[in-house]
């Protein structure tokens, strides 16, 4: 791809993964999920002030224990995906809980939408040999998991690969026995986002609310990369979902 795309994405909300971890039976009862009562609405701030549609993959298990978070995505103007049903290991599953669990969590963002989710991206990353076909039954129009290094394709017939690679997660660099300093972060993807203004293709973040919409610092850097997209002629900025199109037309 010639064109230099950036897109901005955000994965998980609330309790989910640790209830499919099993560490949490259900939603917090003694007080609010810090992602929900500090995260989003410091990411939704920021998108806002940068003018940036993104794109949320978030758990089905969400559209029945949070369905007003889910509905505030799409409320706000930003793209709703899928993200399994509790965060659970997606490459690990057999066909027919595959099948099951991606029906159900469709249905149960849907509801809680009013919107049908149309990109996918697996918890953990990395699919399964049969989630293409899983997806293209439920009228996905892409695949955001893991996929061949940064380039976008075609998984199947109407069906598009949006892939990210592992250093453009916030997880990846924080998630460590000792944290990686936020400015460090920031310099390595500026760095990224100028070699695709330069040379063409697709710069994509994976953030999440729990480890950077809580964190200033790292919202600080989260915001100056979106700046730099935002000022930056050379690129174009764009959802998950509409960078598929753009792929499958």
């Amino acid at each position: 791809m010639g064109r230099a795309l950036a897109c901005f994405t955000f994965d998980n909300m609330g309790e989910a993964a640790e209830v499919g971890a099993g560490s949490r039976d259900g939603p917090r009862r003694d007080r609010g999920d810090p992602s929900l009562a500090r995260g989003f609405p410091r990411l939704y701030e920021l998108l806002a002030a940068a003018g940036v549609r993104a794109t949320f993959f978030v758990e089905g298990w969400n559209g029945v224990h949070h369905p007003e978070a889910v509905a505030e995505i799409v409320a706000r103007g930003h793209e709703l995906g899928m993200h399994g049903w509790a965060h659970e290991p997606w490459h690990q599953l057999g066909p027919v809980e595959e099948d099951a669990l991606a029906a159900r969590a469709t249905d149960a963002l849907s509801r809680a939408a009013g919107v049908r989710p149309l990109g996918f991206r697996a918890p953990g990353g990395a699919r399964t040999t049969q989630t293409a076909a899983v997806l293209y039954r439920l009228g996905y129009r892409y695949d955001a998991s893991l996929g061949d290094r940064m380039r976008i394709a075609a998984l199947a017939p109407g069906l598009a690969q949006i892939p990210f690679v592992w250093t453009a997660v916030d997880g990846f660099h924080y998630l460590r026995p000792e944290p990686a300093d936020p400015g460090a972060v920031r310099t390595a993807w500026l760095a990224a986002l100028e070699r695709v203004a330069r040379d063409g293709g697709l710069f994509l973040l994976v953030c999440h609310a729990f480890i950077t919409g809580v964190d200033e610092a790292r919202l600080a850097v989260l915001a100056d990369v979106m700046r730099a997209a935002v000022a930056d002629g050379r690129i174009a900025i764009h959802t998950a979902g509409e960078i598929a199109e753009m792929t499958l037309a």
